[in-house]
């Protein structure tokens, strides 16, 4: 799953953009869910990865690149887009009862233990150590390991996130075709096509990473504390809230990969130092 205080005014929501209740609705969204550390977690692990993409020699990235993703990540650049998903939802009032959830004492160490689980399973070994728990706990746990399935399943976590992987990488390869070095060799047939081959490898990604991420993120939970989760996850509330989060993750992470597709066409060609 997954503050606004003096940043939301940085957002640039005027009266009329939405209506008084929406806005209340949307700050508590903010706030309850801590997106301002979600936002600077996610900004740190897409810089991460696309220095990895220039570092396959052993070489640093360049500063330049550097600042280049830096850009395209920025942490108010992404609220803004992640706003822009979330307004494309209707009826987001429907999920109140799911968001007060997050405004418990249970809720709030939720929001915070998945904060972390993302930064353990980001450092080095984290996802190894991760897999070898949840191997663990399939053998000694399998009650516990079915109540992680029953989350997974109930949030539709592998199916959305494999959707929303399909379309940024969608979204990418259009970023490079607008250098018109790449342009004709990136057809739209040929992206499609190419993103589509990538599917079954994006669902086995998807599926390693969401119960390593389960595992991690609520090991500090009684089974009674996971199933209050779930149960809330379940209701119509808890289906709108997640319909929300994923519109807002899947606006954002396609204005980046877009970004960061034209980024890469440019630095591959030269016109970037």
């Amino acid at each position: 799953m997954r503050l606004l205080t003096a940043s939301f005014t940085a957002l640039m929501i005027s009266a009329s953009a939405l209506s008084a209740q929406s806005a209340t609705i949307i700050e508590r969204y903010f706030t309850a869910l801590d997106m301002d550390t979600v936002f600077e977690v996610l900004r740190e692990e897409g810089v991460d990865a696309g220095q990895d993409m220039s570092g396959s020699d052993g070489d640093s990235p360049s500063p330049a690149w550097t600042a280049r993703l830096e850009k395209i990540y920025d942490a108010e650049k992404a609220k803004r887009a992640f706003l822009k998903g979330m307004k494309t939802i209707d009826g987001i009032e429907a999920s109140e009862a799911a968001l007060a959830f997050f405004e418990t004492d249970l809720g709030i160490r939720i929001v915070q233990i998945e904060i972390d689980a993302r930064k353990v399973l980001h450092a080095g070994g984290g996802e190894e150590a991760a897999a070898a728990n949840v191997a663990k706990i399939r053998k000694e746990d399998p009650a516990l390991y079915l109540m992680y399935q029953d989350f997974i399943n109930v949030n539709e976590l592998v199916e959305s996130n494999v959707a929303g992987a399909l379309n940024s990488n969608l979204a990418f390869y259009r970023g490079m075709a607008t250098n018109e070095s790449y342009a004709e060799g990136l057809s739209e047939s040929f992206i499609l096509n190419t993103v589509w081959e990538q599917e079954p490898e994006i669902r086995k990604e998807m599926e390693d990473w969401t119960i390593n991420f389960s595992s991690v993120a609520y090991s500090t939970l009684t089974k009674s504390e996971l199933q209050r989760y779930i149960d809330i996850s379940k209701t119509p509330a808890g289906q709108r809230l997640n319909t929300v989060l994923f519109a807002g993750f899947d606006q954002m992470f396609e204005e980046q990969s877009y970004e960061l597709g034209r980024a890469t066409a440019e630095f591959m060609v030269g016109e970037d130092t």
